[in-house]
């Protein structure tokens, strides 16, 4: 497979379809959160491939997004000419015009690009030995059925060393290919592998001369095709649930097959891997020595060399100290080994740490005057509103709607917050391939700069992600169980780690339903996953009272209800005392009969929540908005009083318009047409002039 179409193929299988783009393909970027194709791809003169992204990323950070190295975007290297690896030939069958023999594996291809196929195993072994000499021996591979489907062939020098090649049959059975050849290999002697019943020791050497010398004293071995350096070319799957010891050869070469072939092996499965080195049982074992020289030295004992090499495993420590376990096996545990703890609160009875908290409420309820308030009370360790004691300690703020400087901190200081005490994720830093530093909104696919985050403050006791639809990343579907779990799990178990509450704030929808858990916009795994739920609503009776009732807690008996308002210059808020004895579904209940002409307000705040985000197609916003119980009337009324955007993005079939913030918009580029946007640039960087036609 040539380097283009191996990052094409990589691509599909990571979920980006690559287009064709003039002489190359454009696709969206995998190592950002990508919303136009900035990606592209060319090949390069020397048939290398060519990966650039337009937005900043690195070539490592493309490559290890799809799983692959900077080293598989070059033609593979048999030899050098000139510094530059060997143009890829066709073996001519004229014996006067070779010039340099087939060496190493050097092509993971069917048939290597200009190779010639030969039609049996004993035609490619007589091409070798043209090359090479009459052979010194030969080892078959055959696959799962028995057949036949490689070869290792082996030239014994007369000054001292060896050649080693190998030939492989074709995917298609039509015949046979020197080196290369469908990957993976199978392991040597695959069908004796397949009938050891599970639990089995297997033992690993280094070579066919030393497997089947092992095999001469009893022990069940196998190898991998190709020598030392190989060993991830070979199907390792039939190690699945058996105890494997690897014999390394005595040198370095020796040490890291071992240690590759451990690594392959836990990751298949395997039960257990030990690492054996049989100079602990022959001191004067030459360098490169392995379980054939230790034979020849005994003269062929074999039953004490078997039984020696046997205790040798049997008192090595395995590789891991936890058993791998098989796909599918049952992980059971007696509640005796379980110590029962307590939970552990930052506002007792109400948010619980090492987990995550819900709060919900429609917009405009004041979720976001809440949080500021709590934010100021850990950070003082200022009492909470029912008189609970508070520990203090830091807190980290993830907010996409409120500028820090006209908004956080006014809210902050009028609640009486230790702001040295109050952090503020704004962004993530990235390194561009030009080496120049750029910043991207955070989203939680960028969760090891939370953790970061986290890492440097004095004491964390408190995350709040408002709101958390605009941080799950433009990738994430928040109405699908399996994306948004797939997000917020790696979040509850960073509280745990930490030991700190994190508080996620969402919105309600305008659905209607008879539970107030229900209401929370998107995904049930929202409620799902946190331990605690509180929703914010308006007392039905009063519209300036906010009432904060419980919804789910899992951790504890429910607490009574509290009631708050927002009052004063600047406004913070005023909690009751005392509890209220009301609950969200009684609200809930009150709210259906009321009515109103709330919807176009809600929606305002729905698609700003949205947009906040950067551009988003148009298409899409509808198909949201109707999920979410919100008319398309009702969404057009809402685009119009916020100033929404419309611009055409890409030109042709392909094209599609999108809507974004006017604020999120800056100055049109050079090569913006009139109503359209850039064709070279990502939506998140371009802008349009005007919205005056088209599908909106």
């Amino acid at each position: 497979m040539n380097p283009i179409d191996r990052v094409l193929s990589a691509l599909r299988d990571h979920g980006h379809e690559p287009r064709k783009a003039g002489a190359g393909w454009s696709c969206q970027c995998p190592a950002h959160d990508d919303r136009n194709p900035s990606l592209s791809i060319h090949a390069g003169d020397d048939g290398r491939a060519l990966v650039n992204c337009h937005a900043g990323c690195t070539v490592d950070a493309v490559c290890g997004s799809i799983g692959l190295r900077v080293a598989d975007l070059f033609e593979p290297r048999t030899g050098k000419r000139n510094g530059h690896a060997p143009k890829p030939r066709r073996m001519s069958t004229s014996t006067e015009t070779r010039r340099k023999p087939p060496t190493g594996d050097s092509v993971d291809v069917d048939v290597p690009k200009g190779g010639r196929i030969y039609p049996t195993a004993s035609d490619a072994v007589k091409e070798l030995e043209r090359w090479y000499g009459e052979r010194s021996a030969t080892w078959p591979y055959h696959n799962a059925a028995g057949e036949p489907v490689g070869l290792t062939f082996r030239r014994n020098k007369p000054g001292g060393g060896k050649v080693v090649r190998h030939a492989w049959r074709t995917v298609d059975g039509c015949g046979w290919v020197l080196e290369g050849g469908p990957k993976p290999h199978p392991l040597y002697g695959l069908p004796a592998l397949l009938a050891m019943p599970a639990g089995s020791r297997v033992w690993v050497c280094e070579g066919e001369k030393a497997t089947d010398a092992a095999r001469a004293i009893g022990l069940v071995a196998t190898t991998s095709a190709g020598g030392a350096e190989r060993a991830t070319g070979s199907d390792w799957s039939p190690m699945r649930g058996q105890n494997v010891v690897v014999s390394v050869d005595h040198d370095k070469a020796g040490e890291k097959y071992g240690e590759d072939v451990a690594r392959l092996c836990m990751a298949a499965g395997a039960l257990s891997v030990r690492i054996v080195r049989l100079v602990e049982l022959w001191a004067a074992m030459p360098a490169g020595g392995d379980v054939a020289d230790l034979v020849e030295h005994r003269d062929g004992d074999v039953d004490p060399i078997r039984a020696e090499v046997e205790a040798l495993a049997d008192k090595t420590e395995p590789e891991t100290s936890k058993v791998a376990l098989l796909d599918g096996a049952p992980v059971v545990v007696r509640m005796a080994d379980v110590e029962s703890k307590p939970v552990e609160w930052l506002w007792p009875g109400r948010i619980p740490r090492r987990c995550v908290t819900v709060l919900a409420g429609r917009p405009g309820d004041g979720k976001s005057f809440a949080t500021a308030d709590w934010a100021a009370r850990v950070s003082t360790g200022r009492a909470w509103p029912d008189g609970t004691p508070c520990e203090a300690g830091d807190v980290l703020l993830v907010a996409g709607e409120d500028d820090p400087e006209t908004t956080l901190r006014p809210r902050l200081d009028a609640h009486g917050a230790d702001v040295s005490r109050v952090h503020l994720l704004r962004a993530v830093n990235r390194v561009a391939h030009n080496g120049k530093n750029q910043q991207t909104m955070f989203t939680l696919a960028d969760l090891p700069a939370l953790e970061m985050a986290l890492a440097g403050l004095r004491a964390p006791r408190l995350v709040i992600i408002d709101p958390i639809g605009s941080f799950l990343g433009g990738k994430v579907d928040a109405h699908r169980d399996n994306e948004v779990r797939a997000v917020l799990a790696p979040v509850s178990l960073l509280a745990e780690r930490y030991g700190l509450a994190v508080l996620v704030v969402a919105h309600h929808n305008k659905s209607s339903a008879s539970h107030a858990d229900d209401l929370i916009l998107g995904s049930r795994a929202f409620t799902g996953l946190a331990r605690s739920v509180l929703h914010l609503m308006l007392d039905p009776e009063d519209k300036d009272r906010r009432l904060l009732l419980p919804g789910k807690v899992n951790v504890a008996r429910k607490p009574m209800g509290l009631a708050f308002r927002i009052d004063g210059e600047p406004a913070r808020l005023a909690w009751e005392t005392g509890p209220v004895d009301q609950n969200a579904d009684g609200v809930l209940a009150a709210m259906a009969g009321r009515g109103g002409d709330g919807a176009r307000d809600e929606a305002r705040e729905w698609l700003r929540d949205l947009l906040s985000a950067g551009p988003q197609p148009a298409n899409e916003v509808k198909t949201m908005a109707t999920a979410d119980g919100i008319k398309p009337r009702t969404l057009d009324r809402a685009k119009t009083d916020l100033g929404v955007k419309a611009a055409r993005e890409g030109f042709g079939s392909e094209g599609r318009w999108v809507w974004y913030m006017p604020h999120s918009a800056p100055t049109p580029t050079k090569d913006a047409k009139p109503g359209g946007l850039a064709h070279n640039e990502p939506v998140g960087a371009q802008c349009a002039a005007g919205d005056s036609s088209g599908e909106r």
